[in-house]
């Protein structure tokens, strides 16, 4: 009988360590994923403010862009710096001749 009790609590013993040991295990896994998810965090965050900073970079870039481009400023350049001239208006004439049928 002595064995039976001995055996019993062996079994007790092993199946307590075996809980203790899985639970050790879980909560180690629950912080690992909790410290991977806080970092994946992070670099969303990075990335976001990356992202706006970018929106806003092109944003100036377009409105630059469209300063740039204006017809006026181009003129003034071309003539200014380049010594070009606005050519005269051209004058189309149009000359109907009749036609006559022999």
């Amino acid at each position: 009988m002595k064995k039976k009790k001995i055996s019993k609590n062996r079994r007790k013993n092993m199946i307590m360590s075996s809980l203790f040991i899985s639970l050790i295990g879980m909560m180690v896994f629950y912080v690992w994923i909790f410290n991977y998810t806080n970092q994946l965090y992070k670099e969303i965050d990075v990335l976001k403010r990356e992202e706006a900073n970018l929106v806003t970079q092109n944003r100036i870039t377009s409105v630059e862009l469209d300063r740039l481009a204006r017809a006026d400023r181009i003129k003034q350049i071309a003539t200014d710096e380049m010594n070009m001239c606005t050519p005269p208006p051209e004058t189309l004439a149009v000359v109907i001749a009749e036609l006559t049928i022999n």
